[in-house]
């Protein structure tokens, strides 16, 4: 009785806040723009840039941008390796993932996202976080 009395309400917040994060961020140029501009910091900051050294930055891209256009409710789902595979043994950490996370925040609001959706868009990355450093988050 109580969620049905409040469902409009929800509705109307989940529509807002989540459905459209994809089309608020710029929508395909816009992440396009986050996409490139993050990684030219990645590829600056001295503790990241060696994870990429190897690494074909076009498809890194191109695979980063399927995966946030899909984790931000936009019109594609991430079709790659899967993410603990695809992070496997690239010594990546936690302080790793918190730094990517800054580098995407800058990025995202220097290409006029509102500090909203870029703390939503984080939200959203850091439900991913255990995959991509390989912990565990387990109580115990």
């Amino acid at each position: 009785m109580l969620l049905e009395a409040f469902s409009p309400f929800w509705r109307e917040e989940m529509s807002e806040d989540s459905e459209e994060l994809f089309e608020r961020i710029g929508g395909t140029l816009g992440l396009t723009n986050i996409v490139n501009s993050m990684y030219e910091k990645v590829l600056a900051d001295p503790e990241l840039a060696p994870i990429f050294e190897h690494a074909n930055m076009d498809r890194i891209r191109k695979m980063q941008f399927e995966f946030l256009a899909g984790a931000f409710d936009g019109p594609l789902n991430y079709a790659g390796v899967e993410l603990t595979a695809a992070h496997r043994n690239r010594g990546i950490r936690a302080h790793h993932f918190a730094q990517f996370c800054t580098h995407f925040a800058e990025a995202a609001r220097e290409h006029g996202a509102t500090d909203r959706d870029i703390d939503m868009a984080l939200g959203r990355l850091a439900t991913y976080k255990d995959k991509i450093t390989g912990d565990s988050n387990v109580d115990g």
